[in-house]
């Protein structure tokens, strides 16, 4: 097998990766490396939930024994586990390094992921790699297209139409970009939950990651309200905004803990971990995670969670977020209209699981068993093989009539809008 040069275009930061998605990215450039790919990955320094400064990132990568680093007018250059990272400092100057990179390391494929406020590298790297850019699908909010979609338009879907491929991560966005979209994906199960062994967890807390509006921030609060004798955990990550930190801060029974790459001292300290999400999930890293350490999951039967949770108990009603707010400066997405929710399934499910101590080990080892097979099929070759097999100067092809996009003219704009406000954030 050819090595190829290998280019990641996102407009996410790299390290630290504390989301699925980058996470996921991070890992997947990993294990190309590895296999004797050459990988570049062109990523902004600086993320909505911690703004980093160069310092800071020069200390992480110390930490992690990373040694050569290097400025240059627009980025840290840096080497990690094979991969050449170039963290643009300028946020403005993110699209000139992608060109720039792409001038010189001459990509048999550059891979785009879908969470690209404005299109922004998607653009880029169909205008500086045509016929070599691979699309990878991990937030469905972030698409041009379908019911769940922020800014929907036409023309988006259109520019997306030009990638030589589309990857998803779950069965859940294979089917959404095909029903809606009417784009040919193929499903690839990233490898990211890596080989064990995975201690059993011996915890006493109810763990919830990245808590905030969008993955149900009430549910947790309400949990928390209800057993106020009851430990929690709460995990900050790029949707807790400063008036989610408040609200659990109010709670004396909820404890925060500061994200990292690898949660295994949180799985450590967790009975029980909660996605009540309230937007549709693209699948649930985490969900599968927990569950090799032995942690019960309780999670919404949204997206791609009933997918995750791999046919293990809990799986509880919500009401999702039907509705979204003008986005407010510094934050992520635009703001969620957060519908009450009926914490009955919730609270007695996390009773028997708190009470039951066989129950509770039932599960467990259900959940073990179910995320052991699951992460030993996957297997570390195919995104390899995929893109060593798309031939180059392919062109993604409908299958099918497109879904309601809604009309290029009227989106357009609030996706222009939302592209200058994150840059001026950034820039800020």
């Amino acid at each position: 097998m050819a090595a190829l040069t290998v280019l990641l275009a996102q407009n996410m930061r790299y390290l630290p990766s504390h989301g699925g998605a980058n996470r996921s990215n991070r890992i997947l450039l990993e294990e190309l490396a590895a296999r004797g790919h050459r990988c570049v990955a062109v990523t902004p320094l600086h993320a909505t939930e911690h703004r980093l400064s160069v310092e800071e990132l020069l200390a992480d990568l110390a930490a992690r024994g990373v040694t050569g680093a290097r400025r240059t007018a627009d980025a840290v250059v840096y080497t990690y586990r094979g991969v050449t990272v170039h963290a643009v400092t300028t946020p403005a100057r993110l699209a000139a390094e992608v060109l720039a990179v792409a001038a010189a390391a001459r990509p048999d494929r550059t891979l785009v992921p879908s969470d690209d406020p404005g299109l922004l590298m998607l653009g880029t790297a169909l205008r500086a790699t045509p016929g070599r850019v691979v699309y990878l699908v991990h937030t469905l909010q972030q698409l041009p297209f379908g019911p769940r979609a922020f800014y929907p338009n036409a023309s988006g879907l259109r520019l997306l139409r030009r990638a030589a491929g589309v990857v998803a991560v779950s069965r859940a966005a294979r089917d959404y970009v095909g029903a809606h979209g009417g784009l040919d994906a193929t499903l690839i199960h990233p490898p990211v939950y890596g080989d064990g062994p995975f201690p059993s967890s011996a915890g006493t807390a109810v763990t919830m990651v990245n808590p905030c509006g969008y993955k149900g921030l009430p549910i947790l609060l309400g949990l928390a309200d209800a057993y106020p004798d009851a430990p929690f955990l709460a995990v900050p990550t790029w949707g807790t905004t400063a008036a989610d930190r408040a609200a659990l801060a109010r709670r004396p029974n909820i404890t925060l803990v500061p994200p990292a790459d690898d949660l295994a001292a949180v799985y450590a300290r967790s009975r029980v971990l909660l996605m009540p999400s309230l937007w549709d999930e693209t699948f649930g890293y985490t969900a599968v995670e927990a569950m090799l350490h032995g942690v019960p999951v309780l999670a919404a039967d949204v997206g791609g969670l009933g997918e995750a949770k791999l046919g293990v108990p809990y799986l509880l009603p919500v009401t999702p977020i039907s509705r979204y707010l003008p986005q407010r400066p510094g934050e992520p997405y635009p703001e969620p209209e957060l519908p009450a929710q009926d914490l009955t399934p919730w609270l007695a499910a996390l009773h028997r699981l708190r009470t039951d101590d066989r129950h509770h080990a039932e599960v467990a080892a259900a959940g073990r068993t179910a995320a052991g097979v699951f992460a030993a099929g996957l297997d570390p070759g195919a995104f390899e093989r995929y893109l060593t097999d798309l031939p180059v100067g392919a062109a993604t092809e409908p299958t099918g009539p497109a879904g309601p996009t809604g009309p290029a003219a009227p989106a357009d704009p609030d996706r222009r809008r939302a592209l200058a406000q994150l840059l001026a954030r950034r820039s800020r």
